[in-house]
């Protein structure tokens, strides 16, 4: 079986066959996984993608939703791997005969990688829930797309804007959540069965936020993603002659995506009820957020830092309330002793005493 796969490694135009590229999901015919490792590391960029829209979360009842987009150019790393082609890589030269497995002319021609899906949050209460999701029904050689996801956000910073100065008080850090969970199905043209795959992702982010006018945000955000595809199923190709099963590949490897740090950076606009974001993420490769259909809108209006600051009898610049009881209080003792009255008839006994005293001494003296 080998044999006969390095025998029909390129087609006519120097491309990879449907079955080489195919049964680089199977470890029957050797350990192959970075030829289709761009596949995931440029899925779960996309994926890990879009969690957040703003670093705030307000205490007012808020719903969003949208078609958040994420681009990533297929740059030269996705297209080779250890010197060698990827799905993604370049062709070969047919004259030249060769076991090395070149690229796919469908995926060479690809320029960005995307990924659609509809997504809708609420929040309340500085949390916020999002859904993300997408169905597709067979189409040609896609069997089967799904994707599910779901993300969680809450911020913090209602627990201390109000003891900031007034130009810090725009700025808010909350913690982020996702997790995705897809499903794609894809059967070549001619074979029989079908290819499966399962990706799952996770992101876990801190979004930093500073928003010096209520329609702009400027937004960071510091985190670790991992993703994951594992296939499975069955490919084959049916003899038409004796109905006898060939080329049959059962796809059974598991390939980790860029598992590990992320950065990103991005500005949100709140124009009415329209909300785009439009964002750079790095992720082990660069993308791209273009997050443009997307609205968000608030119901109520929360209470500004300085109300805050004057329901909780908060007063900013330190100890003033310390150093104002400090001076009021030598002030109250002189009060105090102001107001205690004297005892005045004292003074009348005192010179009765020294009258008698007086008397006494000119008797004696008589």
């Amino acid at each position: 079986m080998m044999g006969a796969a390095a025998a029909s490694a390129m087609d006519n135009s120097g491309w990879a066959t449907e079955f080489e590229s195919m049964s680089a999901f199977d470890s029957r015919y050797g350990n192959r996984s970075g030829y289709v490792k761009p596949i995931i590391d440029n899925l779960g960029n996309v994926l890990n993608s879009n969690w957040y829209a703003s670093a705030s979360v307000p205490q007012s009842f808020t719903f969003e939703a949208g078609l958040p987009i994420s681009i990533i150019p297929i740059g030269d790393d996705d297209k080779t791997y250890d010197g060698k082609p990827t799905i993604f890589g370049d062709h070969g030269n047919p004259e030249a005969p060769s076991d090395t497995i070149y690229g796919s002319k469908t995926l060479n021609g690809l320029g960005v990688f995307t990924y659609p899906y509809l997504q809708m949050g609420a929040s309340f209460y500085h949390f916020r829930a999002v859904l993300r999701m997408m169905y597709l029904p067979s189409i040609s050689e896609l069997r089967k797309f799904s994707l599910f996801g779901i993300g969680f956000q809450y911020s913090f910073g209602h627990l201390f804007q109000y003891m900031l100065p007034k130009a810090a008080q725009p700025f808010d850090v909350s913690i982020v959540y996702g997790y995705n969970t897809s499903s794609i199905g894809y059967r070549p043209d001619g074979f029989d069965g079908k290819l499966g795959l399962d990706i799952s992702t996770h992101n876990f982010s801190f979004v930093f936020g500073y928003k010096p006018v209520n329609f702009f945000e400027v937004m960071m955000s510091l985190g670790y993603q991992s993703a994951e595809m594992l296939s499975y199923g069955e490919l084959y190709h049916t003899d038409p002659y004796i109905n006898f099963r060939k080329d049959e590949i059962y796809p059974d490897i598991t390939v980790k995506g860029n598992n590990g740090f992320r950065f990103g950076i991005a500005i949100a606009l709140q124009i009415s009820s329209l909300h785009p974001v439009l964002g750079y993420d790095y992720a082990g490769k660069s993308s791209f957020t273009t997050n443009v259909l997307y609205f968000r809108q608030q119901f109520g209006k929360d209470k500004t830092p300085d109300e805050i600051a004057k329901d909780k009898g908060y007063v900013r610049g330190g100890n003033v309330k310390t150093q104002s009881s400090e001076t009021e209080a030598p002030v109250e003792q002189a009060s105090t002793i102001e107001e205690t009255p004297t005892e005045t008839p004292e003074a009348p006994a005192a010179e009765e005493s020294s009258a008698e005293t007086s008397n006494d001494d000119s008797f004696n003296e008589e």
